[in-house]
């Protein structure tokens, strides 16, 4: 089941990555669709009505003109949809026009090809429906107008836009019977392809344009609530864990390991969870990446705060003032670092630099019961997340499983002393190694721990994953007496949304990362001059909350399977009836 929800969420990322072929910015937007219509405008004077250079010369920057002034009319008359700003408008008119574009360039092929005399208007007028058809499937699919109310906003800009650089004297003369059959098809395939898609998902998912609307707006514009609703609305609550381990000294840090899973995207519900975790443990805390997936997601900020408020009901699972020094394991690509306080054991599980996806919640399982049958009373199983990757394989499975076990069994024979620990974050730092678009609002920590006289460190980043030759460059980085054991990430999903193909930037992937291991260099340093003695508790809650579920993905994955499908049948049309139109317009 869970290989089924990780490829769910697979596939719904790589459905939502064409939004990446929209401008990467409301600039880039503007000069395309500019450039665009000039084409229209050049190719069509030039060519299909063979005007002279000085009508080309007065028409060009008039209808350029026009073309920047009725984008803001678009925007007027958009006023009220659910989505609808400058940027997104002028995305629509950027393609919208390239068609355009295309068909008054591929009508001078057809005329060579075909032997059809020069001059015409079909092809201008079939361009400007075929964009017309477009306008409308996006200003109902995307920004949320009634249908009627897109057909009618779809025409004014392209109609206004076509007599700005028409000369008059064609005026009477340009809506030719050809031309306005095949713009009436492209038109009708438009409006079709809107109302068949709009229902793509049903029963499960009654309209796929609010959930792409909802989407879009949490992704593009950071307005959440929308979104955080439709997830909120099918959930289902549950019973979830959180383990800590509390360390007191002259303060109190932590490890905190919840068993929610850090998502689903951008400000989302839980994708910030862990910096409000780091927050409310005073700023002194590892928040790790527990064995969860995607349907352990938390699907709103409600949810979020009424997670955090149980924590106060925690209970006390273990205490005492001893640790075992630590173990680590390694076995072909599997890395597994081990500490043990009495009889409660924290184990970290890595393929870096190879990689992985989400730890299967099956190996957590197995260790869990391994560990108590050994006589641990308490184990928390941390996925580093320290390195991309894809699924895991049944032989990494199998290495870190052995490697794990090794490791416990190891753990509970060796001897235990008093232990000291100290702590440093990017807030000990004079500047930020990392852009915001890769790091979190918690940052970067250290945590070091001084047993039998060795110093050990554990360092850990607020982001989404870490490039895979970070975490062996963070280790090197770690001088003097302090042996760095391991760097984990929080898979905070608060920094997603990017244009990428992983929809984020993973630490290390865009900044400097010799900057980046000097940092956590330095903050070793800090954090093993701070060490002070030191006892610990392991704590435990359990916590009544709503999680997004497996069947929503398995929904939203279905739906989007089922809209592309019917896109790319109207794409297969619309080629099929658009090739007719080169060849049979006169």
């Amino acid at each position: 089941m869970l290989a089924s929800e990780q490829d769910d969420v697979s596939n719904i990322h790589r459905r939502w990555s064409f939004t990446r072929l929209t401008p990467g910015s409301l600039k880039s937007s503007y000069a395309m669709t500019l450039a665009c219509a000039a084409a229209v405008i050049v190719v069509s004077h030039v060519f299909h009505l063979q005007t002279s250079g000085s009508e080309l010369a007065f028409y060009l920057p008039l209808s350029l003109v026009v073309l920047f002034t009725t984008t803001f009319l678009d925007r007027f008359l958009l006023r009220g949809t659910p989505v609808n700003n400058l940027s997104k408008i002028i995305h629509v008119s950027s393609f919208a026009n390239l068609l355009w574009a295309i068909t008054v360039i591929m009508g001078i092929a057809a005329n060579a090809v075909f032997s059809k005399p020069a001059y015409t208007t079909d092809y201008i007028i079939t361009g400007m429906m075929l964009a017309a058809g477009l306008r409308t499937g996006i200003y109902v699919s995307v920004f949320g107008a009634s249908l009627y109310r897109a057909i009618a906003i779809s025409f004014i800009q392209p109609v206004i836009l076509l007599f700005s650089f028409l000369p008059p004297s064609f005026h009477n003369t340009v809506f030719t019977p050809p031309a306005l059959v095949f713009g009436s098809i492209f038109m009708a395939l438009g409006v079709i392809w809107a109302v068949v898609t709009d229902k793509a998902g049903r029963p499960t998912i009654k309209s796929t344009f609010r959930m792409l609307q909802a989407f879009l707006d949490a992704w593009t514009e950071n307005k959440v609530d929308k979104m955080e609703n439709l997830f909120e609305g099918r959930s289902y609550e549950t019973i979830v864990g959180t383990k800590i381990i509390k360390f007191s000294n002259s303060q109190t840090h932590a490890i905190v390991l919840p068993d929610v899973h850090p998502g689903p995207f951008g400000m989302v519900g839980g994708s910030y969870l862990p910096y409000v975790l780091y927050n409310s443990f005073g700023k002194k805390a590892l928040v790790m990446h527990s064995v969860s997936d995607h349907s352990l997601n938390i699907p709103s900020k409600r949810e979020v705060d009424r997670y955090i408020k149980s924590l106060d009901g925690m209970s006390v699972q273990g205490k005492g003032s001893k640790c075992a020094e630590p173990v680590q394991i390694k076995r072909a690509n599997a890395t597994v670092t081990g500490l043990a306080f009495d009889r409660s054991a924290i184990v970290m599980l890595s393929l870096a630099p190879k990689g992985m996806e989400d730890v299967p919640q099956q190996i957590r399982a197995e260790l869990e019961s391994y560990a108590s049958g050994i006589g641990f009373g308490n184990l928390l199983v941390v996925d580093c997340h320290n390195a991309m990757g894809g699924h895991i394989g049944k032989e990494d499975e199998s290495d870190l499983l052995a490697a794990a076990k090794e490791c416990l069994e190891k753990l509970m024979h060796m001897p235990q002393y008093e232990f000291e620990v100290g702590f440093a974050s990017l807030d000990d730092m004079s500047g930020r190694p990392a852009s915001q678009s890769e790091l979190g609002q918690a940052g970067l920590a250290v945590m070091v721990i001084k047993t039998n006289g060795k110093k050990y460190a554990i360092g850990w980043s607020d982001s989404n994953n870490m490039e895979n030759k970070l975490r062996d460059k963070v280790i090197s980085a770690a001088s003097g007496d302090v042996l760095m054991l391991e760097v984990c990430s929080s898979d905070t999903h608060s920094t997603s949304g990017k244009r990428t193909r992983e929809g984020y930037f993973a630490l290390g992937m865009t900044s400097n990362q010799d900057k980046i291991a000097s940092v956590f260099g330095s903050m070793c340093e800090k954090a093993a001059a701070r060490v002070s003695k030191s006892g610990f508790e392991v704590c435990s809650a359990k916590s009544t909350v709503k999680v997004m579920g497996q069947q929503q993905f398995e929904d939203y994955s279905r739906a989007l399977d089922k809209t592309m499908s019917v896109t790319k049948l109207f794409v297969g049309i619309t080629f099929a009836v658009y090739v007719a139109m080169l060849v049979m317009v006169s």
